[in-house]
């Protein structure tokens, strides 16, 4: 896989020059024709710049005779039109430079000017044109040297479209084979992973085996005739029969909590037959006996309006005995009620209205 990967790469290295050596080669060859073409005008420039300063020599002297033919001297200097803004141009002798300039008028002596307007106008075409051959003599000189400077510097010759082809279907072959070797190693990663995974679920099987012969082995410890039936046996003894005192204290039914845990109340009724005022006595009953037993000595009854008013009455017995032996310290009673119950000087009534506790209201 290593292997493939190093021919790959060296192969698209070799490629990337091979590809960038023939597109300098093509863009050099579109470059060196256009220099051998401007270089090959040389001759028929230089042939052409040799005619136009004859011709501009001859049409010069023509326009100093015709001058002063007509009693005005031009001057000697020739004139140019600027090829940007067409302005009239000549040599200052003093800077050497191109200045604007401005013919004066020329007073002929009679109304016909002759040909002097039409020798002005040859000799300034001819001045343009041997300026315009300076400049592209000097431009295919340019070409001349620069085709020279190519030569010289000229490099190995670019590979041949053939050897560029060869090189990509070489790649191309190692890029398939890189593919191939990929396709199987994954395929190998696959099988391992599915042994690990199936050597984990093996070991977790016999994880799960053995939790299961151990939580058997708890279970059987734990059923109602193993430890937990020992352990109510005791524990159900002393709540029994603290639910028998209370039973006979209040004056409610009496209760009782089975071996299964299930609550019976006299004659064998279970819980889910009891009524609601029932089954909150029974409910009572049963908390104060958890109370009294676990030392917590206090007891919480919401909804006391379940009960009837002799009910309430037996209730407020029943805990104004207990709070009399010390087996109570708190009671804490809710209830909705429409006035307060008759209450003995150990009980103390707080009546809430609106959220708010305020002044006690008083039987009707």
């Amino acid at each position: 896989m290593a292997s493939a990967a190093e021919k790959i790469e060296h192969g698209a290295s070799e490629l990337a020059v091979m590809q960038s050596a023939a597109t300098r080669q093509a863009q050099q060859s579109v470059k060196v024709a256009g220099l051998r073409e401007s270089a090959a005008r040389f001759a028929s420039i230089e042939a052409k710049l040799r005619y136009d300063e004859a011709e501009l020599k001859e049409w010069q002297a023509r326009v100093d005779q015709e001058s002063a033919r007509v009693g005005k001297q031009m001057p000697a200097e020739p004139t140019y039109t600027c090829p940007a803004c067409s302005a009239k141009l000549r040599h200052d002798h003093s800077s050497g430079a191109l200045v604007g300039f401005t013919p004066p008028p020329i007073v002929y002596p009679t109304s016909e000017p002759g040909n002097l307007a039409e020798y002005i106008r040859s000799r300034d075409l001819y001045a343009r044109s041997v300026e315009n051959d300076k400049r592209d003599l000097a431009a295919a000189d340019l070409a001349a040297r620069t085709l020279a400077e190519i030569d010289d510097a000229r490099s190995d010759p670019a590979p041949a479209p053939e050897d560029v082809e060869a090189k990509k279907a070489k790649l191309a072959e190692a890029r398939k084979e890189q593919t191939r070797l990929a396709s199987t190693v994954k395929t190998l990663e696959a099988d391992e992973r599915a042994a690990a995974i199936a050597d984990e679920k093996t070991d977790l099987a016999r994880t799960h085996h053995n939790d299961v012969v151990q939580w058997q082995a708890i279970a059987d410890s734990l059923a109602p005739s193993g430890i937990p039936g020992d352990m109510l046996a005791e524990a159900l003894g002393p709540i029994n029969e603290r639910l028998a005192r209370s039973s006979n204290e209040s004056q409610w039914l009496r209760i009782g909590i089975d071996a299964d845990m299930s609550i019976v109340a006299d004659g064998g009724r279970p819980y889910e037959l009891l009524s609601e005022s029932e089954r909150w006595r029974a409910d009572a009953m049963i908390a104060e006996a958890v109370s009294f037993l676990s030392g917590v000595r206090l007891l919480v009854f919401d909804r006391i309006d379940v009960l009837d008013l002799p009910g309430r009455e037996d209730l407020l017995y029943w805990l104004d005995g207990l709070a009399a032996e010390g087996e109570i310290d708190t009671a804490l009673l809710f209830g909705t009620l429409k006035a307060l119950p008759a209450v003995s000087g150990t009980i103390e009534a707080v009546w809430i209205e609106n959220g708010t506790a305020g002044r006690v209201r008083e039987a009707a």
